[in-house]
């Protein structure tokens, strides 16, 4: 259900020599989750490619402010990571994005494509509207799901960031992505894979 158009994105990084360690110990904490009956739907992706390889990102979306207010048992919710998951990584990082439909197809949502696209752009400060009246341009012409996000808060700004889920390999590779890249200070491309049993309540989509 969408109920909003903001996004929660977080970042894990493993502690050296213990990914074994710390996605049991995810998996464990998605448990508690379950048992606290959260409505929310948590995506987990490893990143595959990128100078990130191997941490893990994890995101729940289509959210009101409201509802970001009425998260279940947030104190709970830290007992428990505390238990489970830092002691085998440390949270790299946390930001709050606005899904921007005009800009993107598909819905505030990615689909549970296999692998996904991750593109972080950083522009020079002043330009963001630029930016998005060419996305908007060339939003015609986009085949597949591509998702934009533009950053609230969590990093430096402005930031955007954009999502492409696709079911495999040649999916992704066979439809190039394009960027205004005239605008663009710095743009990072990453392939993450979804993890099925590092998520919650995909089983219900």
């Amino acid at each position: 259900m969408n109920d909003g158009p903001y996004a929660r994105i977080s970042v894990l990084r493993p502690h050296d020599g213990k990914t074994v360690d710390f996605e049991a110990g995810y998996i464990r904490h998605l448990e508690w989750h379950r048992q606290a009956k959260d409505p929310w739907t948590w995506f987990g992706w490893t990143l595959w490619a990128g100078d990130r390889q191997r941490w893990f990102v994890y995101a729940t979306f289509n959210h009101s402010a409201a509802a970001l207010d009425a998260a279940v048992d947030p104190a709970g919710d830290e007992r428990d990571n505390i238990v489970n998951v830092t002691p085998h990584s440390h949270f790299a990082g946390s930001a709050l994005y606005e899904y921007l439909p005009a800009l993107s197809r598909g819905t505030g949502e990615p689909s549970t494509g296999t692998r996904v696209e991750l593109t972080t752009v950083d522009l020079d400060a002043g330009s963001e509207r630029a930016f998005e009246d060419a996305l908007a341009a060339q939003q015609s012409t986009v085949q597949g799901e591509t998702l934009w996000y533009r950053m609230i808060a969590g990093g430096t700004r402005p930031r955007y960031l954009r999502l492409r889920p696709r079911a495999n390999f040649a999916a992704l590779l066979g439809d190039p992505s394009v960027l205004p890249n005239e605008l663009i200070a710095k743009a990072t491309i990453e392939i993450m894979t979804l993890r099925p049993a590092m998520s919650y309540g995909l089983e219900e989509k």
